[in-house]
């Protein structure tokens, strides 16, 4: 397996997983509080993982490519800083029993993580994965 297939799978898993995450949210399914306590578990482990990979074999390299590619690295960065602030913030809501004071807030917490951060950094590392595969130009 490449290492953009493996790129590839791991994001498929994630988008899975914040999907369930959206749904249980959204639906209000009845044991949504706890798809939201598992959902958090096992994003802080897959993300924690995922991130540091793809900075340590995908992001470094590039950055190392130019100036411009730097400052695109820089701002994945931010942003992968940005998805586990919002990651960590929905932990702490969920690592207690989900109370119906606490229960509006996790909601909305977790709706952000799904359709503000997540969304765009999956998609940005598609686009990013599909880059890798095209052929060079020849010139």
């Amino acid at each position: 397996m490449t290492a953009t297939e493996m790129f590839r799978k791991d994001h498929g898993i994630i988008r899975k997983t914040l999907v369930s995450l959206d749904r249980a949210l959204l639906m209000r399914t009845p044991h949504w509080t706890l798809v939201a306590k598992n959902v958090a578990t096992y994003l802080d482990l897959a993300m924690r993982e995922y991130l540091g990979s793809e900075e340590r074999w995908v992001l470094r390299p590039l950055a190392e490519t130019g100036q411009d590619a730097a400052g695109v690295v820089q701002e994945l960065e931010r942003e992968h800083r940005d998805l586990e602030a919002g990651l960590a913030t929905f932990m702490a809501l969920t690592r207690q029993p989900v109370t119906d004071s606490v229960a509006p807030m996790v909601r909305e917490k977790g709706v952000a993580l799904v359709l503000e951060e997540a969304a765009n950094h999956v998609l940005q590392i598609q686009e990013a994965g599909r880059a890798l595969e095209e052929p060079a130009a020849i010139d």
